[in-house]
């Protein structure tokens, strides 16, 4: 990767409602060909979020929140500067073995944080396996896209 390039990971699970709607943000932003953005989706298992990130500067997080805040709720964190809170973070379902939290703080731990780790957390509804997204998370997405490009300078 370039060094002024940005890398967009998306993560979540497909098959467990809202917690997919990480990967359909990530996808927008793909198939809107961004120039200089490439964009990497990680479905389930997150373990390899910091070899996805490795060698990018410029990263942008986004993943589905299990907070019991209202859903559609965006939030937007710098989490190259200090910890995400991890009960906003909670693991939402048993997809991942650790939540984005601790995973983030195993790369810091190990000092293998891009320089710059925005995270993007969009409050999910329903979680259910075989659920598809709620009407609260689909009318939300096209807001968390377009403040993405905003933040980034890309709009």
């Amino acid at each position: 990767m370039d060094q002024d390039d940005i890398l967009i990971i998306g993560i979540g699970n497909i098959f467990r409602g809202d917690d997919a709607a990480g990967l359909v943000a990530a996808g927008r932003l793909r198939e809107m060909q961004l120039p200089g953005v490439k964009v990497l989706e990680i479905d389930g298992d997150i373990s390899s979020l910091a070899e996805g990130w490795q060698g990018a500067h410029r990263v942008v997080v986004i993943d589905a929140m299990a907070s019991r805040s209202q859903a559609g709720r965006i939030f937007r964190f710098e989490a190259h500067g200090e910890p995400l809170p991890r009960k906003l973070f909670a693991s939402c379902c048993t997809c991942h073995a650790f939540g984005l939290a601790e995973q983030i703080e195993i790369a810091r731990s190990l000092k293998q944080l891009p320089s710059s780790l925005i995270v993007y957390g969009l409050e999910g509804k329903d979680f259910m396996l075989g659920a598809g997204l709620s009407p609260e998370v689909q009318e939300a997405l096209p807001r968390l896209v377009e403040q993405i490009r905003r933040d980034l300078g890309l709009s």
